[in-house]
C-alpha cells in the first residue's frame, strides 16, 4: 500500500505548511499591533495601542475512508500479486485524494462560493476588507491578466505592495516568490523566469527575473483534474506565493491510516484507509492569483 501511496509526489508540502491539529475544530484569529510607533518628546507619556483584531478562521476537517476486499481462496491460493495490486491501488487512490484536497485551494481561489478566512471573501479577492477600517485590498487581477513577461512584473508588484491588517506594508516577496502554473503553462513559465536575457523581444535586454522568483508546476489544478468536490482546475490561471509566509495550511487531524481484518463469515479478506484532513487558508496575504483568460473579475 505505501508503493501505491508514493507513486505520485505530495504536492500539499510545496504550497502548504503542512500541520497536525486532532481538536475535531481548526481554529485560528489573526491580530496586528501597531503599523508605526508615535512621535513622542522628552518627558512625555507614551502613546499605547491596542492589538487590531483580525478575522477567524473556523473550519472543521473532512473524513475520508476507503475499503477494499478480497477472497480468502485467493489469499490461500497464492494470488498474491492481486491482493498487492489491490493494496497498491488504495494507496494510489489516498495520494490523488490528498493532491486533490490541496489542489481545491487553488482550483477554487477565485470562486465565490469559496470562503474560509473570515472576511467571507474568496482566497483571491479584488476587495478584501481591513480589519482597521482602512481601504480594502486586491490580491487577485481584475482583469484576469494572461502570463506574459510584462504581466509578471504587475503581479508581483501587486504582491510585494501589501499591507497588514493595520495598514503596515509587509515587505513580501523579496526573493521568496514562487509562480505557481499547471503543464499546459510550464514551458512559458520557464521562459519567462530562466532565460539568460529577457523573453518575447529581441534586444539585449537582461532578464530581471532571474534568481528573483521560482517556478512550481503543480500537476492537479489544470483543467485535466478536479477537486474533491468535482471542480476541475485551469490551464490559464496563475499565481504568485511568498514562500513561509502564505496562510496556506494543510492540516490533518488524522494521517492515513491502514487496516487488514477478515470477516469470519464470508471469509473476506478487507483492507481499508482512514484520514482526516482539510486544507485551509488562515489569511490571504502573501498570494496573488490571475484567472489568466482576460475576463473581468469582481469579488
Amino acid at each position: 500500500m505505501h508503493s501505491g501511496l508514493t507513486i505520485w509526489p505530495d504536492s500539499t508540502t510545496e504550497i502548504f505548511t503542512v500541520g497536525n491539529n486532532s481538536s475535531g475544530v481548526i481554529r485560528y484569529q489573526d491580530s496586528w499591533g501597531p503599523s508605526r510607533i508615535s512621535i513622542s518628546s522628552e518627558g512625555a507619556a507614551s502613546s499605547e495601542s491596542n492589538l487590531v483584531k483580525g478575522y477567524h478562521t473556523l473550519v472543521a476537517p473532512y473524513i475520508f475512508k476507503q475499503k477494499m476486499s478480497t477472497t480468502w481462496e485467493n489469499v490461500r491460493w497464492g494470488k498474491y500479486d492481486e491482493i498487492k495490486n489491490l493494496a497498491g491501488d488504495l494507496g494510489k487512490a489516498t495520494i490523488e485524494t490528498i493532491n486533490a484536497l490541496g489542489a481545491g485551494i487553488t482550483i477554487n481561489a477565485q470562486n465565490t462560493s469559496y470562503t474560509c478566512y473570515g472576511d467571507a471573501l474568496p482566497l483571491g479577492s479584488t476587495v478584501h476588507t481591513r480589519p482597521d477600517g482602512g481601504s480594502s485590498q486586491s490580491n487577485a487581477s481584475a482583469t484576469s491578466l494572461p502570463l506574459t513577461e510584462a504581466n509578471l512584473e504587475t503581479g508581483m508588484i501587486a504582491i510585494k505592495q501589501q499591507k497588514s491588517g493595520s495598514g503596515q506594508k509587509l515587505n513580501i516577496g523579496n526573493y521568496n516568490l514562487v509562480l505557481q502554473v499547471q503543464e499546459v503553462q510550464e514551458k512559458e513559465a520557464i521562459i519567462i523566469t530562466g532565460s539568460q536575457k529577457k523573453s518575447g523581444v529581441n534586444t539585449n535586454d537582461m532578464n530581471w527575473y532571474i534568481g528573483k522568483i521560482d517556478v512550481y508546476v503543480n500537476p492537479f489544478i489544470g483543467t485535466d483534474f478536479t477537486d474533491i468536490d468535482g471542480n476541475a482546475g485551469s490551464d490559464t490561471q496563475w499565481s504568485l506565493l511568498a514562500k513561509g509566509v502564505t496562510g496556506l495550511e494543510f492540516i490533518y487531524d488524522t494521517r492515513p491510516v491502514y487496516k487488514n481484518w477478515q470477516d469470519e463469515d464470508t471469509d473476506t479478506m478487507y483492507t481499508k484507509v482512514y484520514m482526516s484532513a482539510r486544507a485551509i487558508w488562515k489569511h490571504w496575504y502573501a498570494t496573488w492569483f490571475s484567472k489568466g483568460d482576460e475576463t473581468a473579475y469582481a469579488s
